[in-house]
């Protein structure tokens, strides 16, 4: 891929500079922008820790009563010239709130995420890797709740969990690490919109008004969907996308 990456990166920072919503997301990308240009000229490849994305809406929230602080993006991408998807395409989301509860205060956090199958076939046959696959199918690229940042935030000091400080009979929201729905392959530009479009719907409404913001989405998706839409005419193709559920 010839693509410069990083310079759309720039020019899309440009464009949320004129959203006040999106001005810290901007930020974000300007503050990593050396980095990404060394790195994707060296190896094709971005690394992104901690930028900054504008809170979800105030809506649908649990537990009821919380408040939102901050969210956030990590993610890692990876391109190897003459593939028609990426390499690596992972992002993970972090939400972080709050909620007060009187003589209690819960610190909380919310995570999903973008995955890489690197343990399909076409990724750990290329890297040498172990022949194990994955117990469920696995798209190659999928949505999936929770991860390991997840994990790490439940470790300890976590409610409900073992051993239990408090008594009586409670309810809580159960989370298992299902499902994985497969989903498109995104690069950090078409990630980034992704997260904007599902943290707050209005704030990304009005990013479609800025013509400069338009033009990058534009873009980013002629230049990774359209051949990956016509490579999906392919069966062996559409199989190593879907993973091995697909029998068609």
């Amino acid at each position: 891929m010839t693509l410069a990456l990083p310079e759309e990166l720039e020019r899309l920072a440009e464009a949320l500079q004129r959203e006040p919503s999106t001005e810290s997301t901007s930020n974000s990308i300007y503050t990593n922008l050396g980095r990404f240009k060394s790195d994707w000229a060296s190896n094709l490849r971005l690394r992104g820790s901690g930028l900054a994305l504008p809170v979800p809406r105030n809506q649908g929230l649990h537990p009821v009563g919380c408040a939102l602080q901050s969210a956030s993006l990590d993610f890692e991408y990876e391109w190897r010239d003459g593939d028609v998807m990426p390499w690596r395409a992972e992002y993970q989301v972090r939400v972080e709130g709050f909620l007060d509860a009187g003589d209690a205060l819960f610190e909380l956090q919310d995570h999903w995420r973008l995955d890489t199958d690197m343990y399909a076939p076409s990724r750990r046959v290329a890297e040498g890797a172990a022949q194990n696959p994955s117990k469920e199918p696995h798209p190659l690229f999928h949505f999936q709740r929770g991860g390991h940042a997840q994990d790490a935030f439940a470790s300890s000091d976590f409610l409900p969990g073992t051993p239990c400080t408090i008594q009586g009979v409670w309810k809580g929201l159960l989370q298992s690490p299902g499902l994985r729905v497969p989903v498109l392959p995104l690069d950090p530009i078409l990630a980034l919109d992704f997260c904007l479009s599902q943290s707050n719907g209005t704030v990304w409404r009005r990013l479609q008004n800025i013509p400069e913001y338009l033009t990058v989405i534009e873009k980013a998706q002629r230049r990774l969907w359209e051949p990956f839409f016509a490579e999906l005419q392919d069966p062996a193709f559409r199989r190593t996308w879907f993973g091995p559920s697909l029998l068609v």
